[in-house]
């Protein structure tokens, strides 16, 4: 199984599909816009940590796991930019412009990393 394009994958169908979501004005494209965004999120996430912990070392495991659910953190910065740029260009556009950007930087980690596309 090709995780590594699994991964980046799922992380840049999900930011395209929050772009999509965003710009809808219709609510029937939108509600199925959340069911397929949530199976992005949840497969790639579930993939991201089954590919942490068979990488890493037996006794680093915990610490390994305590390292990326430290996400959370950036999660919460990220909340913090996006309310700031709301305030200024709307709920909308700053959700389909972030999205946007994280869906870029997952083709640019495509491009720019061979050995993330090699994880198996």
């Amino acid at each position: 199984m090709p995780r590594g394009i699994l991964m980046i994958g799922g992380v840049g169908v999900y930011g395209l599909l929050v772009v999509v979501f965003a710009t809808s004005t219709w609510f029937p494209l939108s509600m199925a816009l959340m069911a397929i965004m949530g199976l992005c999120h949840v497969a790639s996430h579930a993939l991201v940590q089954t590919v942490i912990q068979a990488y890493s070392p037996r006794e680093f495991r915990g610490r390994t796991m305590a390292l990326f659910h430290q996400t959370h953190v950036i999660l919460m910065c990220g909340g913090m930019v996006i309310g700031a740029l709301a305030s200024l260009v709307g709920a909308q556009a700053a959700t389909a412009l972030m999205s946007f950007i994280g869906a870029l930087c997952m083709l640019a980690l495509y491009v720019l990393s061979p050995q993330a596309r090699k994880i198996r």
